[in-house]
């Protein structure tokens, strides 16, 4: 009992209350974000329903772990070491828990249509979100900060800015009528990539190290690709919706398109995360200098 006593005060002494609170708090969030992530997953009946999809998604949490872990090691703050390390990743399945809550509240992707109604065009909204939203969370723990806090603005900044573009997308595109209802692999497939490609680009916009919430949201402008990037996916929905009107007689050619148009949108991520630091960086930069 006195060990126990022992321990938990050196624990206490070493940490902050709120950071006490904080780790706590996001070991339930994550528990919780794993059993209803995993619960359809093995409820589904019969056993064969949805096998590709149950697989699939199956995986994303372990491909979560190896994306924030991979960023915590190579890419954070030169403190995030040991315990911490575990602290940010629990911190990320509690995040992961937000952002896929509110993007099946929103209609965006779901996991019912993906496993119990066999949806297979559901399933790439699924991934694509959930590889975005740990994206952007893996991003925003790139550089050097304070604390856990700075991670949070830095993350918040890219996930609203993604998510309003999706919802927007979604909504003037008509992209979640089309695919669970009309079951449109092809609009799945290049939503889902959309989904990838945006998370890429504002990951790296809320990365950074931390100087002010003044530097900060001056230098997530360097995810200023993301607008052209929704634009052409907006355009991209309209064209090859005019484009494929006879329906499902033009299902293969559609997917083929799709493809090509997803293998695009990822391009287009990879060349504006290979860009030089931008006009607005470089003016960023100019500010510094001549501000005490």
């Amino acid at each position: 009992m006195d060990l126990i006593v022992f321990t938990l005060t050196a624990f206490a002494s070493y940490w902050y209350e709120t950071e006490i609170f904080l780790f706590f708090g996001g070991l339930f969030l994550a528990a919780r974000f794993l059993y209803f992530w995993y619960r359809p997953l093995l409820c589904a009946w019969p056993a064969s329903r949805g096998l590709a999809g149950r697989l699939v998604l199956g995986l994303l949490p372990a491909a979560a772990f190896m994306i924030i872990l991979f960023t915590l090691q190579t890419m954070a703050s030169y403190d995030v070491v040991g315990f911490w390390v575990f602290f940010y990743i629990v911190l990320g399945y509690a995040w992961l828990l937000g952002g896929m809550h509110l993007l099946e509240r929103f209609d965006l992707a779901s996991a019912c249509d993906a496993v119990y109604l066999d949806n297979k065009a559901a399933l790439f909204p699924m991934v694509g979100g959930f590889i975005g939203v740990t994206l952007i969370y893996a991003g925003a723990n790139i550089g050097d900060g304070p604390g856990w806090w700075v991670i949070l603005i830095a993350g918040s900044l890219g996930f609203a800015v993604w998510f309003c573009l999706a919802l927007l997308l979604g909504h003037c595109c008509g992209i979640t009528e089309r695919i669970t209802v009309g079951r449109d692999m092809g609009c799945g497939i290049r939503f889902g990539a959309y989904l990838i490609a945006s998370g890429l680009i504002l990951a790296r916009a809320s990365g950074g190290d931390w100087t002010s919430l003044y530097y900060t949201v001056l230098e997530f402008t360097v995810g200023w690709p993301v607008l052209p990037l929704a634009l052409f996916a907006f355009l991209a929905e309209k064209l090859i919706s005019l484009a494929l009107q006879d329906g499902y007689r033009n299902e293969a050619a559609g997917v083929l398109l799709s493809l090509l148009c997803a293998g695009l949108y990822l391009a287009f991520a990879y060349i504006a995360l290979s860009l030089p630091p931008s006009v607005t960086v470089n003016l960023i930069l100019k500010i510094r200098e001549v501000m005490p």
